[in-house]
């Protein structure tokens, strides 16, 4: 006597049982995958943020020439760039440097700096002093000198040099994103969330249909 097609369902379920839970298990472990790597570039993001770099890395980002070796009373500050609010941009920061030289070395580092848009050479009058800058970096708007920019660059960094050439005196204001690839790990970060979501809806509904048979 043949079994039924009941008791041929029952067999059948219970010899897929162990497929299933190891379909199952297998998934639940490929899912896993995204969760940590997603974990690790939020932790690298972290680390990086608060990562200042320093004043040679930032020239160097800029395009910027060595300073000079004559300089005199050089002055250099480093800090996170703040909004109107007085809060901090993330990722951003600001970078002020003040220095004194001979006129031909101020030349030689603008010449030697393919960063500086030598094309746009606006007058020291033109100018402004805000009072979020260190108290010494203060422009003398009466002062024969020029200003050159530092032109925007991937949305890395953009800036200005001052030159007053009353007293030799330079000042360069540079805002730098901190770290430049933070932009791309975010959309990293976004797409494998993203992945991560449909592959999750995928997996509950398999699951759901293992169940419900």
């Amino acid at each position: 006597m043949e079994p039924d097609s009941t008791e041929q369902d029952e067999q059948r379920n219970i010899s897929d049982r162990p497929d299933r839970k190891r379909l199952t298990r297998k998934k639940l472990c490929l899912l896993l995958v995204p969760v940590f790597a997603i974990l690790t570039v939020l932790l690298f993001y972290i680390i990086n943020v608060y990562h200042m770099p320093d004043l040679n890395e930032l020239l160097i980002r800029a395009k910027l020439a060595k300073l000079p070796e004559s300089i005199k009373n050089l002055q250099v500050e480093t800090r996170p760039n703040m909004d109107d609010d007085g809060r901090a941009v993330p990722n951003t920061g600001e970078l002020f440097i003040r220095f004194e030289a001979e006129p031909n070395n101020i030349d030689k580092f603008i010449n030697n700096s393919p960063g500086i848009d030598k094309n746009r050479i606006r007058p020291l009058s033109t100018a402004v002093n805000s009072n979020l800058n260190p108290p010494w970096w203060i422009i003398n708007r009466a002062a024969s000198g020029r200003i050159y920019s530092i032109p925007e660059h991937g949305d890395s960094h953009a800036g200005t040099v001052v030159i007053d050439g009353d007293s030799g005196t330079v000042l360069i204001y540079m805002w730098f994103a901190v770290n430049p690839q933070i932009p791309e790990m975010q959309n990293a970060i976004e797409d494998m969330y993203d992945e991560s979501v449909d592959f999750l809806e995928d997996l509950l509904h398999e699951v759901l249909d293992l169940f419900g048979d």
